[in-house]
């Protein structure tokens, strides 16, 4: 019988089972992560206002960290895509935006710049004129809501400019320069 190396009492067979003893929460958390991102891709594919409802009731990091670059990829390609994202639904997803910014990781700064500034290049003519007060009735609610929640990331982002990681620096840099833009 083989030994593990530094323990004389165990053997290769009883080694799986070492591990596994305590790691129980750790896969029933990847199985339910796994499960809330199948259910989102089956909405991603059906329905955009379905899918954005779902990540923001299910209200998970992990989820939205997961979905992040699809909503991107969405948002960027703005009335091109078979399924574009609403203002409306950005306006929504903003809560997220803003937890992710202020969040300690950096992952989540970087992802949560990155939406920013895209949210900002698709919606830039519209979000220009709620800027100089050409605001009327007329216009989507949905406007002057997603100016004011991207008004409230400015100091954070402005904090994330001189942060200590320079992936996440540069993306607060390029999002400070759009966010001075409007």
């Amino acid at each position: 019988q083989r030994r593990v190396r530094g323990d004389s009492r165990m053997n290769y067979n009883e080694l799986p089972t070492k591990i596994l003893v305590g790691h129980t929460d750790v896969a029933s958390q990847l199985s339910r992560r796994l499960i809330q991102l199948k259910a989102a891709r089956t909405l991603w594919h059906k329905d955009m206002n379905q899918f954005m409802d779902h990540v923001i009731r299910v209200n998970c990091d992990a989820l939205t960290y997961d979905v992040f670059p699809w909503i991107i990829g969405r948002v960027r390609k703005g009335e091109k895509s078979s399924q574009p994202v609403s203002m409306g639904a950005c306006q929504e997803f903003m809560p997220l935006v803003l937890r992710f910014l202020h969040s300690s990781r950096d992952e989540h700064n970087h992802v949560a710049l990155v939406m920013v500034q895209s949210l900002i290049e698709r919606f830039h003519d519209q979000l220009s004129e709620v800027s100089r007060q050409h605001f009327s009735s007329a216009q989507s609610l949905n406007l002057e809501s997603l100016y004011m929640m991207l008004v409230k990331t400015v100091e954070r982002v402005r904090c994330l400019t001189s942060g200590p990681h320079p992936e996440v620096a540069q993306e607060a840099k390029n999002a400070m320069k759009l966010l001075e833009s409007l």
